[in-house]
């Protein structure tokens, strides 16, 4: 599968949806995780602090200086008080008891906390440390300093954060890869009717679309389908039948009344019945030909038609050729570009063309008529371009539709199915068709898509 193309498919927006959705909650979830823990460490350093900051109060209170100082040293040296920061001063601002090398400037919150960066004494070196901690005044100017080593906790953080990154590219990656793998099964089977739908759109109802046996929603809908495909294809068959049966009644009839009225025309005493039998004979060749129209868009709109390979450069070449002693010297005119080939069905494309060719002499009368077919993109561009009074553009629509005659038509001949069967061989050939003005007259563009 290519890049773009899977960039722009469902089964890269589902594995993209399914890994960030999994990244998201995981996310979420170790979160909240680290945000409690971290709390908590850090409620307990703070109650840790203030319960050491109080028992240092009351102690200055009831012992003497020597005694206090001497209380700091061994809380400062202790080995089993982890992470404790002391530092004891006089009135004037002088060092007397401690582990701290130099106090920063602190500044303090409005409950007294500070968090700074200091070189800590651990044995005969010192070690630079994240303190948070708390200055009490106490009684006479003196002040102590009590702080809890929180390097830990910045560390535990950092590693934490860095899981985190890690763990969200991981659940994106393998989240991705999980999702991929069950959009493809999806796609499979979407692919796969997609197809067979294609297929059936083209005119073989026999095609049924398949069934994965997993006996899920999916394969009961097809299931369902299949069966409705079935009555389709028998109503259609059944409909077929009746409609080739009664064209093939209504031409023996037509045969018929023509023959007697052809004889009647020969064995007619004077004009005024050549005449009349003479209009008899113009008006059963017309039901004939609408009969043959009709025939021919039924067969096209059925889908059933049989689709090939056809070179429709050479198709459109030889209906040109065909219609040369037709148009006015010099009137027609062509560009026509070698090598188009498209899948459609030969009778059809050549009778729809045939029909833009019949209304572009109609309609145009001797104006220049230029016929052009080229390659645009992935496409082949078909364009009848005439002279004539063109369509007003409130009627384009209505053009294509069946037994429309517009204004100003009534007294041409025609029984209104020229456009309506080109629209409906469009259509069969999953073609665009469109009227466009052409400053004077028309233009008529199909746009079919190449065969590949």
């Amino acid at each position: 599968m290519r890049l773009r193309p899977f960039a722009r498919s469902s089964i890269a927006r589902v594995a993209v949806l399914h890994g960030l959705l999994l990244a998201v909650s995981m996310m979420a979830v170790l979160g909240v995780v680290y945000l409690w823990t971290s709390r908590i460490l850090a409620v307990e350093g703070d109650e840790l602090v203030s319960v050491e900051a109080q028992s240092l109060s009351a102690d200055f209170r009831e012992k003497d200086l020597d005694t206090f100082v001497s209380e700091i040293i061994d809380r400062a040296e202790d080995p089993w008080i982890r992470g404790g920061v002391y530092e004891l001063r006089g009135p004037r601002g002088d060092f007397l008891a401690g582990n701290v090398v130099v106090l920063p400037e602190l500044n303090p919150d409005k409950a007294g906390w500070a968090e700074f960066d200091v070189d800590v004494m651990r044995g005969e070196a010192s070690v630079p440390r994240h303190v948070r901690g708390r200055v009490l005044k106490l009684e006479n100017g003196f002040r102590v300093l009590v702080g809890h080593d929180v390097q830990d906790r910045l560390a535990f953080r950092g590693i934490m954060l860095r899981s985190l990154a890690w763990a969200f590219v991981m659940v994106v990656l393998f989240g991705s890869l999980g999702g991929w793998w069950l959009g493809r099964r999806i796609s499979r089977t979407a692919q796969a009717i997609t197809e067979s739908a294609g297929r059936i759109a083209r005119g073989d109802l026999g095609e049924r679309l398949p069934i994965s046996g997993s006996g899920d929603e999916i394969d009961a809908l097809v299931m369902r389908f299949n069966d409705l495909l079935g009555r389709v294809d028998t109503l259609t068959g059944t409909m077929r039948a009746v409609l080739d049966s009664t064209a093939h009644d209504l031409r023996g009839h037509l045969n018929r009344i023509r023959g007697a009225a052809q004889d009647a025309y020969h064995a007619a005493a004077d004009t005024a019945q050549r005449d009349a039998m003479a209009t008899v004979l113009a008006e059963i060749d017309r039901l004939s030909e609408t009969l043959q129209g009709l025939l021919r868009i039924a067969l096209a709109e059925s889908g059933t038609a049989p689709l090939e390979v056809v070179d429709l450069s050479q198709v459109t070449s030889d209906l040109l050729e065909f219609y040369e002693p037709v148009a006015a010297e010099g009137q027609l005119s062509s560009h026509i570009e070698e090598g188009l080939r498209v899948r459609g069905h030969r009778q059809l494309l050549a009778q729809a063309l045939s029909n833009l060719l019949d209304n572009a002499v109609k309609y145009g009368g001797t104006a220049p008529i230029h016929v052009r077919l080229t390659r645009i993109g992935e496409t082949a561009l078909l364009e009848v371009r005439d002279g004539g009074s063109g369509i007003p553009e409130d009627q384009r629509e209505l053009a294509t539709q069946r037994f429309r005659r517009l204004r100003g038509s009534s007294g041409m001949p025609g029984s209104g199915l020229g456009l309506s069967l080109v629209a409906a061989v469009a259509r069969l050939h999953q073609a665009t068709l469109q009227l466009d003005d052409a400053q004077p007259g028309l233009r008529v563009s199909i746009q079919l898509p190449l065969e590949a």
